[in-house]
């Protein structure tokens, strides 16, 4: 520990060393650049915005106590599989785009609720008359059904579903098989036949009521009939859950969302750059605000080069890193105001000024970014989707932020010092230059 305090006491120059530290997030944020102009070509778009920026439509889908931990991603893949390859009464099929899942409430309140994004070049009349009532009707057919898992022994067939299936249920099933049959066996060639009567041949396990077992004289197997069977043996749940249209995100709301984000992260700015400009001097407030800007703009590169959608949790981690990253620049600019009026700053420049504020303040913004690295890490490691979304451009603002307060900040405070410096200098020679021509003019009107 004692070396580590002694190596971060070093001076290293940070502030001589600008033009270097400034080349490192110019480079990220032309590489994004190139990469935004390729997405734009290729993808259609230069940076990966959620519906909250563009539009799109969402949709609830109640399953109330089937709903758990361990099925909730098999249902998310299974509700965006749906809602990709869904196809309208006259045939049209749209590659429908899902933006994000969420779960919602507990226990029989059980929710899935899913954005999707609004199909290009597809009139919103259609999508709400033609495109929505296609993915309520599907997401009923294929998510409110119990499903059987399907295996195989000779010629005994074994589906077991997840829930109890009741005597009623049964014979329904029963029937539904006996008349799948005759499908099965002109259009996939099943070769299905019985022992003897068809009903004696399908059997409920009675030990748990959740197998149907049947059993055939003949059965060529092949997974397109086994898929077949599966899809119609599925079990009718409609009435454990429901699906029910949500909220539209049309384009005027997503412009007003984008202004109000704009708004408030300019005003912010403005207010940020008054109170440093009080409490401290005006350098130092410009300064933060063009180290602040680096980190939006360091944000926004690493959002697009990864391609990590942009939504209203990404404005959020905005907001939040702003905040977080003023303070470890106030910090410096404390240190900075007391080395100023130091006894010894008279025969400082600038730049070591600077140098010796950073080095004091340094361990101190190194501590506080890793400790609250390790809690955004652990949130991003086993958080859910919505927070690992939230988590990822917190941790590149931390990095970004403690970055620029201890290289960009200080470093452009220290310029616009020695601008100032020097334009008062050639201000001060001006006057004494007027005034020596003066008094030799009166000298030779004496004369």
């Amino acid at each position: 520990m004692k070396h580590l305090d002694n190596l971060l006491e070093k001076d290293f120059h940070i502030v001589e060393k600008r033009k270097i530290l400034f080349a490192i997030p110019l480079a990220i944020i032309f590489i994004a650049a190139i990469l935004m102009i390729i997405f734009n070509f290729t993808l259609g778009s230069p940076l990966n915005l959620g519906t909250d920026f563009t539009g799109g439509y969402s949709i609830d889908v109640k399953l109330g106590n089937k709903l758990n931990e361990s099925n909730y991603d098999s249902y998310c893949d299974r509700i965006e599989d749906i809602v990709a390859t869904v196809v309208t009464e006259d045939g049209k099929t749209y590659n429908i785009r899902v933006d994000n899942m969420q779960r919602q409430g507990s226990g029989e309140k059980s929710s899935i609720h899913v954005k999707y994004f609004a199909v290009k070049g597809v009139s919103e009349t259609e999508m709400i008359e033609d495109v929505n009532p296609a993915i309520r009707k599907a997401l009923e057919e294929e998510i409110l059904m119990i499903i059987p898992d399907i295996s195989v022994s000779g010629n005994v067939i074994t589906l077991t579903y997840g829930d109890v299936v009741s005597e009623p249920t049964f014979i329904e099933q029963q029937t539904a098989f006996i008349s799948l049959v005759e499908s099965l066996n002109a259009d996939l060639n099943a070769g299905i036949t019985f022992e003897g009567d068809a009903e004696d041949g399908i059997a409920l396990n009675e030990e748990n009521k959740k197998q149907i077992v049947i059993t055939l004289k003949s059965y060529n197997d092949s997974r397109d009939v086994q898929k077949a069977i599966v899809n119609g043996m599925k079990i009718n749940d409609i009435y454990s859950g429901s699906v029910t249209q949500g909220d539209l995100i049309g384009a005027t709301v997503s412009t007003e969302l984008l202004f109000n984000a704009i708004l408030a992260v300019s005003l912010a700015l403005v207010f940020m750059l008054c109170y440093i400009g009080l409490r401290f001097q005006l350098s130092s407030g410009l300064a933060c605000i063009i180290a602040l800007l680096h980190d939006i703009l360091v944000m926004f590169a690493f959002m697009a080069i990864c391609r990590i959608e942009i939504n209203s949790t990404f404005i959020a981690a905005l907001i939040t890193i702003l905040g977080y990253s003023i303070n470890n620049s106030i910090i410096i600019f404390d240190r900075v105001r007391e080395n100023t009026k130091s006894i010894y700053a008279k025969n400082m420049t600038p730049e070591q000024i600077a140098n010796k504020s950073i080095r004091e303040t340094l361990l101190r913004s190194i501590n506080t970014t890793i400790t609250t690295l390790i809690m955004i890490l652990m949130v991003a490691i086993i958080g859910v989707t919505d927070i690992k979304i939230f988590a990822f451009p917190i941790i590149i603002g931390l990095l970004a932020g403690t970055f620029s307060s201890i290289c960009i900040a200080p470093s452009f405070w220290a310029l616009f010092q020695r601008v100032g410096k020097k334009n008062r200098d050639n201000f001060n020679i001006e006057p004494k230059n007027k005034s020596t021509k003066s008094k030799k003019s009166v000298t030779d009107s004496q004369v």
